[in-house]
């Protein structure tokens, strides 16, 4: 789970930078963000941005209304980005760059003032406004900037505004807010059964759009997709280093009242009094006029503590050579606490402990890194279930990886300040009204537990070299939950590995799984990525998943990385990549339909495949590779991959019943398939396009599989779906394409229920139907009431993304 900090005030919340993991963390521990309104960024970097898009829903769930996000250049290209998968009518966002826009923020409660951060060697900073000391900074400055990057800033503005549509500023734009509202009636067929076609509603009538302006807002014009805004690509942006080091200022405290100076001016104790504290004159009643500076002190400067990134050792000369700065350093009123958000190698050196010094001997130091915090265990009703499981079987059911050591603990570095802590998950500094550090609510740790330990790592090699292993790391689905994280499984074939969807949090699903050591070797034998569809809770987690590949790869390793998806998530990589370099140029991407399987072409041997393609299907020895359109949403896949020992696995992705499925499937090995909602809400798997758990094993059962692992619960279900006596036929949803049983007396497959971060492989898959009587006496409480998690959000995810 990436850093995040949380102001608290009372009349609102401020955040500084949201990863992934953030809003799963928030839910399970209470951690209440409906009065968030401004999030500051350190950096437009996956770690400090990765958990934004979801979060965005999230606060929109919780009521928020509007919110800003300030930070460093291209956070709003970042965010226009994201439309691919993102729009919310219900909440406004604005973004504010502070290269552009001023460079204090202030409201009643906080001033914030950026310090920007360069690396060693980058190229010169653009001009930004006059970095002279805090004190002296004023607001709403701009930077000059060229006609064309200011045009094309407006340009990805409007598109914001677009996006999140409580903004009142998107009514006076090209394409109205009445159009915008048009695109919840847009009708898209997408083709599930054969003969089908898909039938599209333009969402964006052609004579909306001025022509003067589709010429300079070509990524605006009318698009042929449901609730997507923006086909063509964003225009191209410039990376740019810069870590921000945020320097914040509480509200000043108000000076003491002297009852006795007040008295000897006359003034009876009661009212008069407290109209002096507020600051206002009043009048004895003998005529004299009291001020309040007669009788209450002066106040005093409100406490400043410091949010700062330095992402490596080559940004520790920008950072100790700033003038902004030095009014800091030993400071009559010295500040309270800085958090330290930090990489490899910064607190070693020597030029960091000598910074961190001239604060003085009361500042409060909290250290952030991942090589100076215990990799512990943060989720712990997952944790539990896990632990409730391996005493089921120990196997299929292994602990999660932690550690309650860091690998460089704090305390064993020489210089540092004698306040300097390693933080803690739910860590507390009070700042007001007096400095305090508190970790009473910090998460215990469960790893030194005996009965929750932290297994042997495990590697992805120990398979049948005819056979598969399978890891869920995500089982829920829509918004992630305390008890199962949102959608991503791990596929092992003979020849390596094939990651099926990414939601938010796969990466550290892996490192649970795995522990770091391992997971090197497991990235190694990563071949293929496939993304079934847009949605958000889908793909979140695959940027980082991306960032740890390229990171874990040989150098002299010329093999790329193949990414199978829909066109335009191909498109999202490349406009994210004008931000953060995460490896793009060492994967392939490859459209879904590519590879598409189509009825008439099912029986040919003479289909002919690019070179891209047959090196993808080479990288793991496959002889056959298809996607099927499925009817979900629009460019929504699943896949059939075959490999040279006879292997066959299909993955559903989020889908109806499909006949097109079930017949490319024929003869499965293992078919991993989502049942997102019990039987008895089957017109609700209707209305969004999913299945329940029934229309699931039919589909297995059609397609003759052997065995058949059900995937992606709502999150109404935390713990275990019911699982119902399986039937031999079914009848046709409305649309008159869905499955029938093929015969009374067909095979029934292998039924197993997925769970995060267990391992089962084609040897121990028959002993998960012997397990099913314990699992429901284990959690015999069966499913919460229907919203009382995150079932209420999956429409409102899906729609906004």
């Amino acid at each position: 789970m990436s850093p995040s900090v949380v102001l608290h005030f009372d009349s609102q919340r401020y955040m500084f930078n949201c990863g992934e993991g953030t809003q799963r963390f928030c839910h399970e521990h209470k951690v209440r963000l409906a009065k968030v309104k401004k999030l500051f960024l350190t950096r437009v970097a996956w770690e400090c941005v990765g958990g934004l898009p979801g979060m965005l829903l999230t606060l929109a769930d919780a009521g928020t209304k509007n919110l800003t996000l300030h930070g460093p250049d291209n956070l709003t290209h970042f965010m226009a980005a994201t439309r691919h998968f993102i729009c919310r009518q219900s909440l406004t966002v604005e973004t504010h760059e502070f290269h552009r826009e001023g460079r204090t923020v202030q409201d009643e409660n906080l001033t914030v003032h950026p310090i920007f951060l360069y690396p060693d060697g980058s190229p010169s900073p653009p001009p930004m406004v006059d970095d002279s000391a805090i004190s002296e900074i004023s607001s709403g400055t701009k930077r000059k900037s060229d006609d064309s990057d200011a045009s094309q800033y407006s340009l990805k503005k409007l598109l914001l505004e677009h996006m999140f549509g409580g903004s009142t500023q998107a009514k006076t734009a090209s394409v109205g807010a009445d159009v915008l509202r048009e695109q919840e009636d847009a009708i898209m067929t997408i083709p599930e059964g054969a003969g089908e076609e898909a039938v599209i509603t333009p969402i964006v009538p052609a004579d909306v759009v001025d022509p003067k302006e589709a010429a300079t807002c070509a990524f605006l014009q009318q698009r042929a997709e449901l609730r997507r805004l923006g086909a063509g690509r964003l225009p191209q942006s410039t990376r740019n280093p810069v870590a921000l080091c945020y320097v914040c200022q509480g509200p000043s405290v108000p000076g003491k009242f002297d009852p006795v100076a007040a008295k000897s001016l006359g003034v009876r104790p009661g009212p008069d009094f407290g109209l002096l504290t507020k600051g206002e004159s009043i009048t004895t009643p003998s005529g004299n006029i009291v001020h309040p500076h007669q009788c209450v002190g002066p106040a005093r400067p409100g406490a400043t503590f410091i949010i700062l990134d330095c992402p490596s050792p080559s940004y520790i000369p920008s950072l100790v050579s700033s003038d902004s700065l030095s009014p800091l350093y030993e400071a009559k009123d010295p500040v309270k606490c800085i958090v330290h958000i930090i990489g490899d190698g910064v607190l070693e050196d020597s030029r960091y402990k000598e910074w961190m010094q001239r604060f003085g001997k009361k500042t409060q130091h909290i250290i952030v890194s991942e090589k100076h915090n215990p990799y512990s265990i943060n989720f712990l009703a997952s944790a539990t279930v896990a632990q409730q499981l391996n005493a089921i079987d120990s196997d299929i059911f292994p602990l999660p990886f932690s550690s309650d050591t860091a690998v460089h603990p704090v305390s064993s570095i020489d210089g540092l300040p004698k306040n300097t802590v390693s933080a803690r998950p739910l860590m507390t500094f009070l700042i007001e009204p007096s400095a305090k550090l508190d970790d009473s609510e910090c998460i215990p740790n469960v790893a030194t537990s005996p009965t929750l330990s932290s297994p042997v790592e495990r590697t992805s090699e120990e398979v049948d070299v005819e056979g598969f292993v399978v890891v869920p790391l995500g089982t829920g689905s829509a918004v992630p939950g305390k008890y199962r994280n949102v959608s991503s499984t791990l596929l092992t074939l003979a020849e390596g590995n094939i990651l099926l969807d990414g939601g938010e949090g796969t990466l550290g699903q892996l490192q649970r799984h795995f522990g770091h050591d391992a997971l090197r070797g497991v990235l190694s034998r990563l071949h293929m990525v496939f993304i079934s569809h847009l949605h958000a809770d889908h793909h979140l987690g695959i940027v980082r998943v991306l960032k740890a590949w390229t990171q874990a790869r040989d150098p002299g390793d010329t093999r790329p990385l193949y990414v199978l998806g829909p066109k335009r998530y191909g498109m999202w990589l490349e406009e994210y990549s004008d931000c953060e370099d995460f490896g793009l140029d060492h994967i392939q991407y490859v459209d879904s339909e590519e590879v598409r399987w189509r009825p008439e072409e099912a029986e040919s041997t003479s289909t002919t495949v690019s070179e891209t393609v047959s090196a993808m299907k080479e990288s793991l020895k496959l002889t056959t590779l298809h996607t099927v359109g499925v009817h979900h949403c629009p460019s929504a896949y699943a896949i059939v991959v075959e490999d040279a020992h006879r292997c066959k696995v299909v993955f559903s992705g989020d889908c109806r019943p499909s006949a097109d499925l079930a017949v490319a499937g024929k003869g499965a090995s293992l078919v991993i398939h989502e049942a997102t909602l019990d039987d008895d809400m089957k017109q609700e798997a209707i209305e969004k396009r999913h299945c329940t758990t029934s229309e699931a094993l039919q589909v297995a059962k059609d397609m003759e599989a052997q065995n058949v692992l059900l995937t992606h619960f709502s999150q109404r279900y935390p713990k275990i779906p019911n699982l119902p006596t399986m039937n031999t036929t079914t009848t046709n949803n409305q649309n008159g394409s869905e499955p029938t049983s093929t015969t009374d007396t067909a095979a029934t497959p292998v039924v197993g229920i997925a769970f995060d971060l267990m391992r089962v492989g084609s040897r121990e898959f028959g002993r998960l139907p012997g397990y099913l009587p314990a699992m429901q006496k284990l959690f015999r409480e069966g499913a919460i009431a229907a919203g009382e998690e995150d079932g209420s959000a999956e429409t409102e995810t899906q729609n906004g993304s």
